[in-house]
């Protein structure tokens, strides 16, 4: 059967989670698929496919120049071509909606139009919290969609897409290679995360207070934008001042699987996600996964078959443990800012009445506080034991350490269930039926992105941790 010839096309190749899927995907599908990968800069680390470089769909901060869309389209296609000769069957594009490349939406539409077939691969919106990279322009119509969970799916069926269009591509899991019993002393409660914002550093920090005697805190990856950096540096400070059980950057300079060697368990408190890595990956290292749950990522995994019912869904804090007009001054500030850059306004009682239902109860969820609340929280659970039996009151799956321990049975369950439902094979023979699918039938739809903006614009998700005047 003669192969298909395939590009996979991104802004880069630099160490992530991206490359690292479209890697994945190139090794999943070669015995069916002539890869070739198409990026805006040489990669920095070596790779075992064929890769050409157009810089012209760089990020926009990496270029001094930007070219116009017709040229980006030409230089795409020669590059393609100065491999093979006839061009690629097909392009598939990781990530393009983002808006890290302001010319590429327009070259979308002229390869669409020049009749180049097209997949174009979403992991991330950035109507999904990201305003900073929001642009108005019309998303590509006309062409085949994929996602990397079923909550996207939903999102964009509701937003215009039609099945045939659409398809569900979840990320293969390479299992982990740490021994069941390695033999290290396990006394770390591991957060393997670069640890930028949105990864809610300060939720880790506060759940070492309830971690079992003897055990750390430990956080792999120090993060590289300037905000995340002082957000992380004040994290430090803060730790050492306070002399908490917390280890910074243990994966610098280390094998991961060492590190993790040393895990009793793993932890994740982050307060958005694209696929949900967190969830799966530790199991295949016979690692118990503790933590907070994203719902809507979740409910994948489960309907596969993780069992996930240990972790919870928000860490509730009384409002008497925190300033709360400056919370909810910041809040309303951070919400209207994010729904301007967005093209809607939002006045200041408009905004306050969003925020009412987050507060009904007399909490408000910690992964909701910007870091300078969240300080404060924790320091008046040091300092007072009556209000950390407050805590523990409201939030009793903290109490006798049981979010901190699994059984074998359950570790075992759920490495089974990654293994058999996330394999590189299953992965592969899903992703080669969606280029048969995208070769074959032609689609006739678009998004609406006011219905997109809609459904990931709730107040519920309007974080400080995602604002960046929330810092302050």
């Amino acid at each position: 059967m003669k192969k298909l010839k395939v590009a996979l096309v991104h802004h880069h190749l630099r160490p992530g989670g991206v490359t690292r899927v479209i890697t994945e995907q190139a090794s999943n599908v070669q015995e069916s698929v002539e890869v070739l990968l198409v990026t805006g800069e040489p990669p920095g680390t070596p790779i075992s496919f064929p890769t050409v470089t157009v810089p012209e769909i760089a990020y926009d901060r990496d270029r001094a120049h930007a070219a116009p869309p017709r040229v980006i389209t030409r230089r795409i296609l020669a590059a393609i071509r100065s491999v093979w000769a006839c061009g690629a069957d097909l392009l598939h594009f990781h990530n393009p909606l983002l808006g890290k490349n302001r010319g590429l939406i327009a070259t979308l539409k002229t390869l669409i139009s020049g009749g180049e077939k097209l997949l174009l691969q979403v992991h991330d919106f950035a109507e999904d919290g990201r305003p900073g990279n929001y642009c108005r322009e019309e998303y590509p119509a006309d062409c085949h969609y994929a996602v990397i969970n079923t909550r996207d799916y939903g999102v964009l069926i509701r937003s215009g897409l039609k099945r045939s269009g659409l398809h569900y591509l979840p990320n293969a899991i390479r299992p982990l290679n740490v021994p069941k019993n390695s033999g290290a002393q396990r006394d770390i409660v591991l957060y393997p995360v670069r640890a930028i914002r949105r990864k809610n550093i300060g939720e880790a920090i506060f759940l070492s207070l309830f971690a079992p005697r003897g055990t750390r805190a430990g956080i792999t990856l120090e993060p590289t934008g300037a905000l995340d950096v002082r957000s992380y540096r004040d994290w430090m400070s803060f730790v050492r001042g306070r002399n908490l059980n917390v280890a910074f950057g243990l994966g610098i300079g280390r094998e991961y699987t060492s590190v993790l060697g040393r895990a009793r368990c793993v932890v994740t408190t982050s307060i958005k996600e694209g696929f949900g890595l967190a969830y799966l990956e530790p199991w295949t290292a016979h690692r118990m996964l503790s933590g907070r749950i994203l719902k809507d990522i979740c409910e994948d995994f489960i309907k596969r078959g993780l069992t996930l019912d240990h972790l919870y869904e928000k860490i509730s804090i009384p409002v008497t443990f925190f300033d709360r007009k400056r919370f909810e001054q910041k809040w309303i500030n951070c919400y209207r800012e994010k729904m301007s850059l967005y093209g809607r306004g939002v006045s200041e009682d408009e905004a306050a009445r969003a925020l009412e239902p987050l507060l009904s109860d007399g909490t408000v969820d910690f992964g909701l506080l910007s870091e300078d609340l969240q300080r404060e929280v924790i320091r008046k659970v040091l300092e007072n034991k009556e209000r950390r039996r407050e805590i523990l009151d409201v939030n009793p799956f903290l109490v006798n350490n049981t979010l901190f321990h699994g059984s074998d049975e359950l570790i075992e369950h759920n490495r089974r269930i990654v293994a058999e439902e996330y394999s590189a094979k299953k992965s592969g023979e899903a992703l080669r039926r969606v280029y048969e699918r995208v070769l074959s039938e032609r689609v006739s739809h678009r998004i609406d992105k006011d219905a997109l903006l809609v459904a990931f614009s709730t107040p519920e998700q309007n974080s400080l941790l995602l604002c960046e005047s929330g810092y302050e």
